[in-house]
Protein backbone atom coordinates (compact mmCIF):
# COMPACT_ATOMS: atom_id res chain seq x y z
CA UNK A 1 0.00 0.00 0.00
CA UNK A 2 2.99 2.53 -0.38
CA UNK A 3 2.27 5.29 -2.37
CA UNK A 4 6.70 5.30 -3.40
CA UNK A 5 8.12 1.68 -3.71
CA UNK A 6 10.93 2.88 -3.30
CA UNK A 7 11.04 4.14 0.19
CA UNK A 8 12.40 0.24 1.39
CA UNK A 9 11.27 1.25 4.33
CA UNK A 10 8.90 -0.54 6.76
CA UNK A 11 5.78 1.58 7.29
CA UNK A 12 4.82 1.86 10.87
CA UNK A 13 3.33 -0.72 13.18
CA UNK A 14 0.01 1.05 13.73
CA UNK A 15 -0.37 0.67 9.51
CA UNK A 16 -2.09 -2.92 10.05
CA UNK A 17 -3.34 -2.52 13.41
CA UNK A 18 -6.77 -3.44 13.02
CA UNK A 19 -9.78 -2.21 15.62
CA UNK A 20 -11.68 -4.70 17.46
CA UNK A 21 -15.18 -5.64 15.59
CA UNK A 22 -17.41 -3.74 18.32
CA UNK A 23 -14.98 -0.46 18.72
CA UNK A 24 -15.75 -0.55 14.86
CA UNK A 25 -19.66 -1.29 15.23
CA UNK A 26 -19.84 1.53 17.72
CA UNK A 27 -18.15 4.23 15.50
CA UNK A 28 -19.48 3.35 12.47
CA UNK A 29 -23.07 3.25 13.84
CA UNK A 30 -22.17 6.56 15.89
CA UNK A 31 -21.46 8.53 12.47
CA UNK A 32 -24.77 6.46 11.24
CA UNK A 33 -26.23 8.49 13.65
CA UNK A 34 -24.35 11.59 13.16
CA UNK A 35 -25.72 11.55 9.21
CA UNK A 36 -29.17 11.12 10.29
CA UNK A 37 -28.87 13.73 12.77
CA UNK A 38 -28.27 16.21 10.35
CA UNK A 39 -30.19 15.36 7.43
CA UNK A 40 -33.32 15.57 9.73
CA UNK A 41 -32.25 18.74 11.18
CA UNK A 42 -32.02 19.80 7.51
CA UNK A 43 -35.49 18.97 6.85
CA UNK A 44 -37.27 20.02 9.90
CA UNK A 45 -35.31 23.41 8.90
CA UNK A 46 -36.13 23.82 5.27
CA UNK A 47 -40.19 22.44 5.45
CA UNK A 48 -39.91 21.97 1.36
CA UNK A 49 -43.00 20.26 -0.08
CA UNK A 50 -43.00 18.85 -3.49
CA UNK A 51 -45.46 21.17 -5.74
CA UNK A 52 -43.18 21.30 -8.80
CA UNK A 53 -41.00 19.47 -11.38
CA UNK A 54 -39.62 15.36 -11.00
CA UNK A 55 -40.63 15.60 -7.15
CA UNK A 56 -44.30 16.17 -7.88
CA UNK A 57 -44.42 13.72 -9.65
CA UNK A 58 -42.81 11.06 -8.11
CA UNK A 59 -45.54 11.95 -4.79
CA UNK A 60 -48.03 11.94 -7.59
CA UNK A 61 -47.52 8.66 -8.95
CA UNK A 62 -46.99 7.22 -5.66
CA UNK A 63 -49.80 8.31 -4.01
CA UNK A 64 -51.90 6.69 -7.38
CA UNK A 65 -50.05 3.53 -6.34
CA UNK A 66 -50.83 3.68 -2.65
CA UNK A 67 -54.56 4.29 -3.37
CA UNK A 68 -54.88 1.46 -5.72
CA UNK A 69 -54.78 3.57 -8.99
CA UNK A 70 -52.10 2.01 -10.75
CA UNK A 71 -48.89 3.42 -11.87
CA UNK A 72 -50.75 6.44 -13.43
CA UNK A 73 -50.77 9.79 -13.78
CA UNK A 74 -53.75 12.49 -14.87
CA UNK A 75 -52.26 15.52 -16.72
CA UNK A 76 -53.48 18.83 -15.80
CA UNK A 77 -52.82 22.16 -17.77
CA UNK A 78 -51.98 24.18 -14.54
CA UNK A 79 -50.58 21.61 -11.94
CA UNK A 80 -49.20 19.41 -14.23
CA UNK A 81 -50.03 16.30 -12.62
CA UNK A 82 -52.81 15.93 -10.00
CA UNK A 83 -53.84 12.48 -7.85
CA UNK A 84 -56.27 9.94 -8.82
CA UNK A 85 -57.58 7.80 -11.37
CA UNK A 86 -55.14 8.25 -15.04
CA UNK A 87 -53.23 6.62 -17.79
CA UNK A 88 -50.76 4.20 -17.34
CA UNK A 89 -47.23 5.48 -17.34
CA UNK A 90 -43.65 4.14 -18.03
CA UNK A 91 -42.41 8.09 -17.89
CA UNK A 92 -39.56 7.60 -15.33
CA UNK A 93 -38.02 4.36 -13.57
CA UNK A 94 -40.31 2.63 -10.72
CA UNK A 95 -38.19 2.18 -8.03
CA UNK A 96 -38.66 5.30 -6.15
CA UNK A 97 -41.92 5.45 -6.62
CA UNK A 98 -42.84 2.18 -5.04
CA UNK A 99 -40.48 2.47 -1.94
CA UNK A 100 -43.02 5.76 -1.29
CA UNK A 101 -45.99 4.01 -2.05
CA UNK A 102 -44.69 1.30 0.28
CA UNK A 103 -44.42 4.12 2.79
CA UNK A 104 -47.74 5.84 2.03
CA UNK A 105 -49.57 2.65 2.64
CA UNK A 106 -47.59 2.53 6.30
CA UNK A 107 -48.26 5.73 7.39
CA UNK A 108 -50.41 7.52 5.00
CA UNK A 109 -50.03 9.83 2.51
CA UNK A 110 -47.81 13.29 3.90
CA UNK A 111 -44.65 15.48 2.50
CA UNK A 112 -43.00 14.76 5.70
CA UNK A 113 -42.23 10.73 5.51
CA UNK A 114 -40.61 10.47 2.32
CA UNK A 115 -38.34 13.41 3.17
CA UNK A 116 -37.72 11.51 6.70
CA UNK A 117 -37.03 7.87 4.78
CA UNK A 118 -35.04 10.09 2.41
CA UNK A 119 -32.65 10.99 5.73
CA UNK A 120 -32.79 7.15 6.74
CA UNK A 121 -31.61 6.32 3.44
CA UNK A 122 -28.68 8.45 3.88
CA UNK A 123 -27.98 7.54 7.12
CA UNK A 124 -28.05 3.39 5.79
CA UNK A 125 -25.31 4.49 3.93
CA UNK A 126 -22.73 5.47 5.69
CA UNK A 127 -22.08 1.44 7.12
CA UNK A 128 -21.86 0.45 3.27
CA UNK A 129 -19.15 3.27 2.53
CA UNK A 130 -17.40 2.52 5.34
CA UNK A 131 -17.26 -1.33 4.07
CA UNK A 132 -16.44 -0.51 0.33
CA UNK A 133 -13.53 1.82 1.70
CA UNK A 134 -12.14 -0.87 3.73
CA UNK A 135 -12.10 -3.23 0.80
CA UNK A 136 -10.41 -0.71 -1.64
CA UNK A 137 -7.80 0.53 0.94
CA UNK A 138 -8.05 -0.31 4.74
CA UNK A 139 -10.01 0.32 7.71
CA UNK A 140 -8.37 3.76 8.63
CA UNK A 141 -9.76 5.03 5.11
CA UNK A 142 -13.20 3.17 5.15
CA UNK A 143 -13.69 5.06 8.46
CA UNK A 144 -12.56 8.13 7.13
CA UNK A 145 -14.55 7.98 3.94
CA UNK A 146 -17.80 7.10 6.06
CA UNK A 147 -17.10 10.17 8.31
CA UNK A 148 -16.68 12.33 5.32
CA UNK A 149 -19.82 10.96 3.39
CA UNK A 150 -21.90 11.33 6.75
CA UNK A 151 -21.18 14.86 7.29
CA UNK A 152 -20.73 16.33 3.38
CA UNK A 153 -23.34 19.10 3.01
CA UNK A 154 -23.92 18.01 -0.16
CA UNK A 155 -24.83 15.08 0.63
CA UNK A 156 -27.31 16.40 2.78
CA UNK A 157 -28.94 19.45 1.04
CA UNK A 158 -31.30 17.63 -1.49
CA UNK A 159 -32.84 14.91 1.42
CA UNK A 160 -35.97 17.02 2.16
CA UNK A 161 -36.36 16.65 -2.30
CA UNK A 162 -38.29 13.97 -3.32
CA UNK A 163 -36.09 12.64 -5.62
CA UNK A 164 -34.61 9.14 -5.43
CA UNK A 165 -31.04 9.64 -5.26
CA UNK A 166 -30.69 8.48 -1.28
CA UNK A 167 -32.05 5.12 -2.43
CA UNK A 168 -29.91 4.73 -5.45
CA UNK A 169 -26.89 5.73 -3.70
CA UNK A 170 -27.71 2.94 -1.09
CA UNK A 171 -28.19 0.67 -3.65
CA UNK A 172 -25.41 1.59 -5.53
CA UNK A 173 -22.78 1.26 -2.58
CA UNK A 174 -24.16 -1.96 -1.54
CA UNK A 175 -23.42 -2.79 -4.77
CA UNK A 176 -19.90 -2.00 -4.94
CA UNK A 177 -19.27 -3.65 -1.86
CA UNK A 178 -20.91 -6.80 -2.53
CA UNK A 179 -18.45 -7.16 -5.59
CA UNK A 180 -15.54 -6.90 -3.67
CA UNK A 181 -16.45 -9.76 -0.86
CA UNK A 182 -15.54 -13.34 -1.85
CA UNK A 183 -17.55 -16.06 0.08
CA UNK A 184 -15.43 -19.42 0.47
CA UNK A 185 -18.98 -21.30 0.27
CA UNK A 186 -21.22 -20.30 -2.19
CA UNK A 187 -19.75 -17.42 -3.65
CA UNK A 188 -22.95 -17.65 -6.16
CA UNK A 189 -24.93 -16.45 -3.77
CA UNK A 190 -22.72 -12.99 -3.91
CA UNK A 191 -23.13 -12.44 -7.42
CA UNK A 192 -26.80 -13.51 -7.49
CA UNK A 193 -26.95 -10.88 -5.08
CA UNK A 194 -24.76 -8.36 -6.81
CA UNK A 195 -27.38 -8.97 -9.93
CA UNK A 196 -30.27 -8.21 -7.79
CA UNK A 197 -29.15 -5.24 -6.69
CA UNK A 198 -27.95 -4.24 -10.07
CA UNK A 199 -32.08 -5.25 -11.45
CA UNK A 200 -33.02 -2.72 -8.52
CA UNK A 201 -30.82 0.09 -9.05
CA UNK A 202 -31.65 0.25 -13.12
CA UNK A 203 -35.54 0.28 -11.97
CA UNK A 204 -34.55 3.25 -9.71
CA UNK A 205 -31.98 5.32 -11.55
CA UNK A 206 -30.91 4.27 -15.43
CA UNK A 207 -27.36 4.76 -14.03
CA UNK A 208 -27.47 1.31 -12.10
CA UNK A 209 -26.97 -0.10 -16.10
CA UNK A 210 -22.93 0.93 -15.29
CA UNK A 211 -22.76 -1.79 -12.64
CA UNK A 212 -22.84 -4.53 -15.00
CA UNK A 213 -19.74 -3.15 -16.99
CA UNK A 214 -17.94 -2.45 -13.57
CA UNK A 215 -18.17 -5.51 -12.39
CA UNK A 216 -16.50 -7.60 -15.44
CA UNK A 217 -13.60 -5.42 -15.05
CA UNK A 218 -13.26 -5.74 -11.52
CA UNK A 219 -13.99 -9.60 -11.61
CA UNK A 220 -11.51 -10.00 -14.92
CA UNK A 221 -8.69 -8.12 -13.25
CA UNK A 222 -9.41 -10.54 -9.92
CA UNK A 223 -10.49 -13.70 -11.28
CA UNK A 224 -10.05 -14.46 -14.78
CA UNK A 225 -12.14 -14.37 -17.66
CA UNK A 226 -13.37 -17.89 -17.65
CA UNK A 227 -14.54 -17.31 -13.71
CA UNK A 228 -15.81 -13.75 -15.08
CA UNK A 229 -17.71 -15.11 -17.93
CA UNK A 230 -19.41 -17.26 -15.43
CA UNK A 231 -19.96 -14.62 -12.59
CA UNK A 232 -21.09 -11.74 -15.36
CA UNK A 233 -23.57 -14.42 -17.05
CA UNK A 234 -25.21 -15.19 -13.35
CA UNK A 235 -25.32 -11.59 -12.92
CA UNK A 236 -27.04 -10.58 -15.99
CA UNK A 237 -29.93 -13.48 -15.47
CA UNK A 238 -30.69 -12.22 -12.30
CA UNK A 239 -30.87 -8.85 -12.82
CA UNK A 240 -32.93 -9.40 -15.87
CA UNK A 241 -35.10 -11.51 -14.42
CA UNK A 242 -35.63 -8.53 -11.67
CA UNK A 243 -36.52 -6.05 -14.29
CA UNK A 244 -38.91 -8.16 -16.68
CA UNK A 245 -42.18 -7.89 -14.70
CA UNK A 246 -42.12 -4.34 -15.22
CA UNK A 247 -41.19 -4.50 -19.06
CA UNK A 248 -43.69 -7.18 -19.06
CA UNK A 249 -46.10 -4.69 -17.54
CA UNK A 250 -45.35 -1.79 -19.97
CA UNK A 251 -46.03 -4.21 -22.96
CA UNK A 252 -49.25 -5.25 -21.42
CA UNK A 253 -50.29 -1.83 -20.08
CA UNK A 254 -48.60 0.71 -22.62
CA UNK A 255 -48.53 -1.78 -26.03
CA UNK A 256 -44.80 -1.02 -26.34
CA UNK A 257 -41.56 -2.79 -25.54
CA UNK A 258 -40.76 -0.36 -22.68
CA UNK A 259 -37.63 -2.12 -20.79
CA UNK A 260 -37.38 -0.14 -17.89
CA UNK A 261 -39.19 4.36 -19.11
CA UNK A 262 -39.88 6.07 -21.79
CA UNK A 263 -37.96 8.97 -20.62
CA UNK A 264 -34.50 7.47 -21.80
CA UNK A 265 -35.67 8.59 -25.37
CA UNK A 266 -36.30 11.96 -24.05
CA UNK A 267 -32.95 11.53 -22.49
CA UNK A 268 -30.78 10.24 -25.55
CA UNK A 269 -32.51 13.43 -27.68
CA UNK A 270 -31.97 16.08 -24.96
CA UNK A 271 -28.16 14.88 -25.04
CA UNK A 272 -28.07 14.17 -29.39
CA UNK A 273 -29.44 16.75 -31.40
CA UNK A 274 -29.15 20.43 -32.87
CA UNK A 275 -30.25 21.82 -30.11
CA UNK A 276 -28.61 20.04 -27.42
CA UNK A 277 -26.39 22.13 -25.19
CA UNK A 278 -25.20 19.16 -22.62
CA UNK A 279 -27.75 19.29 -20.09
CA UNK A 280 -31.70 19.14 -19.90
CA UNK A 281 -33.28 21.37 -22.34
CA UNK A 282 -36.61 20.51 -24.04
CA UNK A 283 -36.23 20.06 -27.18
CA UNK A 284 -38.91 21.57 -30.43
CA UNK A 285 -39.28 17.93 -31.77
CA UNK A 286 -43.09 17.59 -32.60
CA UNK A 287 -45.12 14.30 -31.89
CA UNK A 288 -48.33 14.65 -33.29
CA UNK A 289 -48.17 17.89 -32.74
CA UNK A 290 -46.45 18.43 -29.34
CA UNK A 291 -43.40 19.30 -28.35
CA UNK A 292 -41.14 17.16 -25.95
CA UNK A 293 -41.98 18.52 -22.83
CA UNK A 294 -46.08 17.98 -23.75
CA UNK A 295 -45.18 15.08 -25.79
CA UNK A 296 -43.21 13.03 -23.00
CA UNK A 297 -45.78 14.34 -20.17
CA UNK A 298 -48.69 12.67 -21.91
CA UNK A 299 -49.07 9.36 -21.17
CA UNK A 300 -51.31 8.93 -24.47
CA UNK A 301 -48.15 9.98 -26.69
CA UNK A 302 -45.36 9.19 -24.26
CA UNK A 303 -44.91 5.71 -26.07
CA UNK A 304 -44.97 7.16 -29.51
CA UNK A 305 -42.44 10.19 -28.30
CA UNK A 306 -40.32 7.83 -26.74
CA UNK A 307 -39.78 5.46 -30.11
CA UNK A 308 -39.24 8.94 -32.57
CA UNK A 309 -36.77 10.85 -30.21
CA UNK A 310 -35.33 7.82 -29.96
CA UNK A 311 -35.12 7.40 -33.53
CA UNK A 312 -33.67 11.14 -33.90
CA UNK A 313 -31.40 11.02 -31.60
CA UNK A 314 -29.36 8.01 -33.05
CA UNK A 315 -29.78 9.42 -36.70
CA UNK A 316 -28.52 12.65 -35.27
CA UNK A 317 -25.18 10.92 -33.15
CA UNK A 318 -24.34 8.48 -36.43
CA UNK A 319 -24.35 11.71 -38.85
CA UNK A 320 -22.74 14.59 -36.76
CA UNK A 321 -19.60 13.03 -35.49
CA UNK A 322 -17.90 16.96 -34.71
CA UNK A 323 -20.83 18.19 -33.32
CA UNK A 324 -20.75 14.55 -30.92
CA UNK A 325 -17.34 15.71 -29.83
CA UNK A 326 -18.23 19.15 -29.08
CA UNK A 327 -21.78 17.63 -27.00
CA UNK A 328 -19.13 15.09 -24.97
CA UNK A 329 -17.47 18.13 -23.70
CA UNK A 330 -20.46 20.21 -22.36
CA UNK A 331 -21.84 16.81 -20.87
CA UNK A 332 -18.23 16.49 -18.94
CA UNK A 333 -18.77 19.87 -17.68
CA UNK A 334 -22.56 19.69 -17.11
CA UNK A 335 -21.63 16.35 -15.34
CA UNK A 336 -18.74 17.44 -12.72
CA UNK A 337 -19.35 20.93 -12.18
CA UNK A 338 -20.96 22.45 -8.82
CA UNK A 339 -24.25 21.19 -7.50
CA UNK A 340 -25.23 24.47 -5.97
CA UNK A 341 -28.05 24.89 -8.21
CA UNK A 342 -30.21 22.49 -6.30
CA UNK A 343 -30.72 25.57 -3.23
CA UNK A 344 -33.54 27.20 -5.80
CA UNK A 345 -35.24 24.04 -5.27
CA UNK A 346 -34.95 24.32 -1.86
CA UNK A 347 -36.34 27.94 -1.58
CA UNK A 348 -38.88 27.70 -4.27
CA UNK A 349 -40.81 24.58 -3.19
CA UNK A 350 -40.06 25.67 0.67
CA UNK A 351 -43.13 26.75 2.91
CA UNK A 352 -41.01 29.92 4.06
CA UNK A 353 -37.93 31.56 3.16
CA UNK A 354 -34.68 30.44 4.39
CA UNK A 355 -33.45 32.87 7.43
CA UNK A 356 -31.76 35.07 8.39
CA UNK A 357 -31.40 36.90 4.97
CA UNK A 358 -28.39 36.21 2.89
CA UNK A 359 -28.50 32.62 4.08
CA UNK A 360 -28.82 31.75 0.29
CA UNK A 361 -25.80 33.35 -0.95
CA UNK A 362 -23.46 31.52 2.10
CA UNK A 363 -25.24 28.30 1.71
CA UNK A 364 -24.66 28.76 -2.22
CA UNK A 365 -20.40 29.56 -1.40
CA UNK A 366 -20.39 26.92 0.99
CA UNK A 367 -21.45 23.93 -1.20
CA UNK A 368 -19.20 25.46 -4.27
CA UNK A 369 -16.34 25.23 -1.73
CA UNK A 370 -17.36 22.01 -0.14
CA UNK A 371 -18.45 20.17 -3.59
CA UNK A 372 -14.74 21.46 -5.54
CA UNK A 373 -12.47 20.82 -2.88
CA UNK A 374 -14.24 17.13 -2.52
CA UNK A 375 -14.14 16.38 -6.30
CA UNK A 376 -10.87 18.44 -7.19
CA UNK A 377 -8.82 16.50 -3.91
CA UNK A 378 -10.61 13.74 -5.14
CA UNK A 379 -8.99 13.82 -8.85
CA UNK A 380 -5.45 14.64 -7.16
CA UNK A 381 -5.51 11.52 -5.25
CA UNK A 382 -5.76 9.17 -8.62
CA UNK A 383 -2.10 9.39 -8.89
CA UNK A 384 -1.39 8.07 -4.84
CA UNK A 385 -3.93 5.00 -5.34
CA UNK A 386 -4.22 3.88 -9.14
CA UNK A 387 -2.35 1.04 -9.09
CA UNK A 388 -2.80 -2.91 -11.17
CA UNK A 389 -5.36 -4.26 -7.99
CA UNK A 390 -8.76 -5.28 -8.71
CA UNK A 391 -10.12 -3.04 -6.12
CA UNK A 392 -8.03 0.12 -7.15
CA UNK A 393 -9.14 -0.74 -10.69
CA UNK A 394 -12.89 -0.80 -9.43
CA UNK A 395 -12.86 2.43 -8.00
CA UNK A 396 -11.61 3.95 -11.07
CA UNK A 397 -13.93 1.97 -13.36
CA UNK A 398 -16.71 3.51 -11.38
CA UNK A 399 -15.71 7.22 -12.69
CA UNK A 400 -14.58 6.23 -15.75
CA UNK A 401 -18.24 4.16 -16.55
CA UNK A 402 -20.06 6.73 -14.99
CA UNK A 403 -18.79 9.43 -17.33
CA UNK A 404 -19.01 7.69 -20.16
CA UNK A 405 -22.58 6.85 -19.64
CA UNK A 406 -23.63 10.37 -19.30
CA UNK A 407 -21.90 11.08 -22.20
CA UNK A 408 -24.05 8.43 -23.60
CA UNK A 409 -27.31 10.89 -22.77
CA UNK A 410 -26.94 13.74 -20.82
CA UNK A 411 -25.66 15.14 -17.93
CA UNK A 412 -26.85 17.64 -14.82
CA UNK A 413 -25.01 18.34 -11.77
CA UNK A 414 -27.45 16.53 -9.82
CA UNK A 415 -26.48 12.98 -11.56
CA UNK A 416 -22.79 12.89 -9.99
CA UNK A 417 -24.65 13.01 -6.57
CA UNK A 418 -24.30 9.20 -6.20
CA UNK A 419 -20.32 9.84 -6.60
CA UNK A 420 -19.83 11.22 -3.68
CA UNK A 421 -18.95 7.90 -1.51
CA UNK A 422 -16.63 7.16 -4.42
CA UNK A 423 -15.41 10.59 -4.01
CA UNK A 424 -14.91 10.49 -0.33
CA UNK A 425 -13.04 6.56 -0.78
CA UNK A 426 -10.58 8.15 -3.51
CA UNK A 427 -10.16 11.46 -0.86
CA UNK A 428 -9.53 8.92 1.91
CA UNK A 429 -7.51 6.13 0.50
CA UNK A 430 -5.34 8.98 -0.98
CA UNK A 431 -4.50 10.96 2.60
CA UNK A 432 -3.70 7.26 4.31
CA UNK A 433 -1.70 6.83 1.50
CA UNK A 434 0.28 9.78 1.61
CA UNK A 435 0.46 9.76 5.44
CA UNK A 436 1.90 6.57 5.42
CA UNK A 437 4.36 7.70 2.80
CA UNK A 438 5.46 10.63 4.75
CA UNK A 439 5.99 8.42 8.08
CA UNK A 440 8.62 6.45 5.85
CA UNK A 441 10.27 8.80 4.61
CA UNK A 442 10.92 10.49 8.35
CA UNK A 443 11.89 7.11 9.20
CA UNK A 444 14.50 7.03 6.26
CA UNK A 445 15.84 10.02 7.27
CA UNK A 446 16.50 9.82 10.57
CA UNK A 447 17.49 5.66 9.60
CA UNK A 448 19.98 7.67 7.01
CA UNK A 449 20.77 10.04 9.98
CA UNK A 450 22.03 7.72 12.71
CA UNK A 451 23.93 5.48 10.20
CA UNK A 452 25.53 8.16 8.63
Amino acid sequence: MRAFPALAVPLPRWRTYSLRIPTIVLLVGGLSLLALALRLVWVLYTDTIPLGGDPHWYYVVASNVADGHGFAVRPHPIFGEIPGPGEPTAFWPPGYVFALAALFRLTGESFSTPQVMNALLGALTVPFVFLLGKSVFDQRAGLLAAGMFAIFPNAIVGVPLLFPEPLFTLMFVAALWLLTIRPVERPWLAYAGFGALVGLACLTRGQGAVLLPIAVVYWLARDGWQSAARSTGLALIVAVLMIAPWTIRNATQMHAFVPISTNSGAALRVGHGPESIGTTKWTHDEVNGLDMEHAMNNPRTEVEAYREYTRLAIDYALTHPMRELELAKLKLWNLYRSDAEIIPWITVLGTRPLEPDGLDDALWRMFDIAYYTLFLTAVASVPLWLRWRPERILLASVFIFWTLFHVAFLAEPRYHVPLYPAFAIAVAGGLCIAFDSMVALLRRSRYAARNG
